[in-house]
């Protein structure tokens, strides 16, 4: 079997991709998988065992080409474009994921002939669309991330059907990679016995960003504290952070920026006890060799999606009552530095897990938490990773929501995954809160019942409307009639547009089925039919599960409060 795994986006995509590679090996041993990565991402792709080949995606230098003007070089594009196709189709892959979905991608893998295409596509009318069961949940979920909760590496696994779990992310370390490693360490004074503490000041935008004079705080009181040696990690354009760093601390971190190979930082976390890091590829890298992170979620950081894929890494985050700004701007009015040092400092023991249970005891015997959220990450019984709250409060009304969502995408999309084992996993999750506010979350629960029945109502409609266009386009009625029906359908579904408009808690569903039917391929009219009456069983489906997870998730709270 050939498998294509395309991935032209950054490293840490790569990165976070590569739950999906090891799924397709344990699936199939002997498949044959390709990686097409862009440079960037290339030593990745190299190190990830389960990965045969890499193609190079050079896609800067050819829109570069497009976009000259110069017919020299618009000719030397279309060439670069063509190799590449001819490349691709000489391989002759039996399946390709696309997980990149651009417009770009879409537009290559439309030439390049496959079995099957995952992912962003072309349709035979050259209309972009998404091919996949999970490919629609990607794309709709960033629209509101306030209710998602799973990691975007259990999504790239869930490409292929009923992906096997995975423990994490892959990849590999060299004897020589760590000779260099301690060769580097070493000349800034750091043996090879020392306890290093490596971290990571920088992030893609400065939102995202921890104050460095916090970091600075944290590291002296890792050198006093626990006679740590701290690495500061990143590419030479983050040098002016570790200057301000420095202003702060001076003379306790080896500055390494742009000092190291992608292969060398990984040895290096491989080597260090702890890695503390704005949400960056480092912190990818550092869960792909087992490096415990302690991640500092600031600015509209989702670290439920993007954080490290892997047991035991700790997030800590202001306490709010949504996910995070969706806003930028929102984002960068935000308060970065509300996480305290000394609070992060006392997360420590939980991270380098030397005595879990008296690390739990000292944080819930601790006051110095207020708007604080601090959360660790356990695979559920479901298989995807969960971010499970360390510090117990009671439910809001977002947590109930956002669980339920968790456990009906997982039924849904996750054929495969017992029903059984879904409960266990809000059960599990439950006895994270405590239970002081069960009357509060009894009305939301009877709320929201009643909300998700009216959309299930809605979707009923759109059944009954579908199939009497079916039987009309079968038996052959006049075009009026049939018409006439999809006036119907179009009016059902601004009133479903309405309802999410009224509803926002209805929004994930609504709006994936508003996607889907954006993306409805073909032109045969009762194709076109089946396929809506499949969107709005799907939709019905969806909102009874809605039901049922939040009553599943009200007993586990109920049951909880009466075993105490």
């Amino acid at each position: 079997m050939r498998i294509l795994v395309a991935q032209m986006t950054r490293m840490g995509d790569m990165l976070q991709t590569s739950s999906l590679t090891r799924a397709l090996r344990m699936r199939y041993p002997d498949a044959r998988i390709t990686a097409m990565v862009r440079p960037m991402a290339r030593g990745i792709a190299e190190r990830n065992p389960d990965i045969n080949d890499v193609i190079p995606y050079e896609e800067d230098s050819m829109f570069l080409d497009l976009r000259s003007g110069d017919s020299e070089r618009l000719l030397r594009a279309y060439r670069t474009a063509e190799a590449l196709v001819n490349n691709l189709n000489a391989r002759k892959f039996d399946v390709i994921y696309n997980c990149t979905h651009s417009i770009a991608s879409a537009m290559l893998f439309k030439m390049v002939r496959a079995g099957e295409s995952v992912g962003a596509h072309l349709s035979d009318d050259w209309q972009f669309l998404l091919r996949g069961r999970w490919t629609n949940y990607f794309f709709t979920s960033v629209y509101q991330r306030v209710y998602s909760d799973i990691n975007i590496s259990d999504v790239f696994r869930n490409l292929m059907n009923d992906a096997p779990p995975v423990a994490g992310l892959n990849l590999a370390v060299t004897d020589d990679d760590r000779r260099e490693a301690r060769d580097i360490l070493a000349q800034h004074g750091i043996g090879q016995d020392e306890s290093l503490v490596c971290v990571q000041l920088g992030a893609s935008d400065e939102p995202k960003r921890w104050p460095a004079a916090h970091f600075a705080e944290l590291a002296r009181r890792l050198v006093n504290d626990r006679h740590a040696r701290i690495c500061l990690l990143g590419v030479e354009a983050e040098a002016p952070l570790g200057e301000a760093f420095e202003r702060h601390a001076p003379g306790i971190a080896a500055h390494l920026f742009g000092k190291t190979t992608i292969h060398q930082v990984a040895a290096i976390l491989e080597r260090a006890r702890l890695l503390v890091t704005n949400d960056t590829g480092t912190m990818h890298i550092a869960a792909a060799v087992g490096c415990p992170i302690l991640l500092l979620s600031v600015g509209y950081v989702h670290f439920r999606e993007t954080g490290p894929y892997g047991e035991g890494h700790v997030a800590v985050e202001q306490r709010k009552d949504y996910l995070a700004p969706m806003d930028r701007a929102d984002a960068a009015r935000e308060d970065r530095g509300a996480i305290q040092p000394a609070q992060v400092s006392g997360l420590l023991d939980l991270v380098l897990a030397t005595d879990r249970g008296k690390a739990l005891q000292m944080l819930a015997a601790t006051s110095d938490w207020t708007g604080l959220e601090v959360f660790q990450s356990r695979f559920a019984p479901d298989g995807f990773l969960e971010w499970y709250p360390l510090i117990r409060r009671p439910m809001t009304e977002i947590d109930l929501i956002r669980m339920a969502y968790r456990n009906t995408w997982l039924a849904h999309l996750c054929p495969a995954v017992a029903a059984d084992t879904l409960l266990e996993s809000i059960q599990q999750a439950a006895t994270c809160f405590d239970a002081s506010n069960l009357e509060t979350v009894d009305s939301w629960r009877s709320h929201w019942d009643g909300v998700f029945l009216q959309l299930e109502q809605l979707a009923v409609k759109g059944i009954k409307k579908t199939r009497e266009l079916e039987a009309c386009l079968r038996k052959g009625k006049s075009i009026t009639v049939a018409k006439e029906i999809v006036g119907e359908l179009m009016r059902l579904d601004e009133d479903t547009r309405l309802f999410a408009e009224l509803h926002e808690g209805c929004r994930p569903l609504i709006t994936i089925a508003r996607f889907q039917r954006d993306n409805l391929e073909g032109a045969d009219p009762m194709q076109l039919a089946e396929t809506t009456l499949g969107i709005y069983r799907d939709l019905s489906e969806r909102a009874a599960l809605m039901r049922f997870h939040l009553s599943a998730i009200h007993r586990a709270l109920h049951a909880l409060a009466a075993r105490k």
